[in-house]
């Protein structure tokens, strides 16, 4: 299940290209590497791809896609069968 957590806005402004094309719509995964990783939730029919995780830490954010985005999800998802990842 998903932990509820307030989007910082730096985390926004880094993915507001996809929040202009898909809404406004994040989940936060947990700590990661002592920073919070969040991820960007598209629509469920929306054909993407990777997902895009976003790693906010000391007022900085670092956009993370590919291969390693998905070891991060896989790392932070407890049940990967509830996550609309496919």
């Amino acid at each position: 299940m998903w932990r509820m957590k307030q989007i910082p806005q730096i985390v926004k402004d880094a993915a507001s290209y996809l929040i202009e094309m898909y809404g406004d719509n994040f989940d936060y995964l947990g700590k990661y590497e002592g920073a919070d990783a969040y991820m960007f939730k598209f629509p469920e029919d929306a054909d993407t791809g990777f997902p895009f995780v976003y790693i906010h830490k000391d007022e900085k954010v670092t956009e993370i896609t590919g291969f390693e985005a998905l070891d991060i999800v896989s790392l932070l998802v407890e049940n990967l069968d509830e996550v609309d990842i496919e």
